[in-house]
């Protein structure tokens, strides 16, 4: 959070900017590049393969870096965050922002209701909503990303253009007790006719008409 302040508000933000993503890469240079990678390369990643001028539907807003990051290089953003403390945080820092909407309550319980109710031509969904200690919201499961993605999966009718991003992949082998395998992911993609690719830690399926970005980094 520091870093986005410095980044926007600061005349030497920029060489801070700058210092801070150094480091993160001579990190990940120092655990031999194992995922996950730093946070600036999966918003890249998140930039190659989105939508040009999709609407972004993001399952876990945690404290708001990556739902600030898409809301200033896509028309809206509409995000679902289960965590009182982590919502409580993430309204203050979206207040006045016009083209965000945070939607307190798990995924399991929104997102089939916001799909129904608005209509987007091109749509990216950044599933993002698992546990991952700290302030994050646990359920009855770690992730519910089988319940996104059979939502995801129903509604596809609605979308011309659809690319589903899928956070912390890494997860199906790690942890396979609490998440679903690769196979499972691929199969989805395979049986809703979706292109599929893994890329720094995100799984990411989109149809084949979909329009590469244009936005820069």
């Amino acid at each position: 959070m520091l870093r986005d302040i410095l980044y926007t508000n600061s005349i030497v933000s920029p060489v801070w900017y700058w210092f801070l993503q150094v480091r993160q890469i001579c990190a990940w240079k120092d655990r031999s590049y194992a995922m996950p990678a730093p946070h600036f390369i999966k918003q890249s990643t998140l930039l190659r393969h989105a939508c040009r001028d999709a609407v972004w539907v993001e399952t876990g807003t945690y404290l708001g870096e990556t739902t600030r990051f898409l809301a200033k290089r896509f028309p809206f953003v509409y995000t679902i965050e289960p965590s009182s403390e982590c919502f409580r945080l993430a309204r203050k820092r979206f207040r006045g922002i016009r083209n965000v909407e945070l939607i307190a309550g798990t995924s399991e319980d929104i997102l089939q209701p916001l799909l129904a109710k608005v209509g987007f031509q091109s749509v990216c969904f950044w599933l993002d909503g698992h546990f991952s200690a700290g302030i994050t919201f646990k359920g009855n499961s770690k992730s519910p990303v089988l319940h996104e993605l059979e939502v995801i999966g129903a509604s596809f009718q609605k979308f011309d253009n659809v690319v589903v991003f899928i956070d912390d992949v890494r997860c199906a082998q790690n942890d396979p007790e609490n998440y679903p395998s690769l196979d499972v992911y691929v199969d989805w993609a395979r049986q809703n006719s979706l292109i599929w690719t893994v890329e720094n830690d995100i799984f990411i399926a989109k149809t084949s008409n979909s329009e590469v970005s244009a936005w820069p980094d």
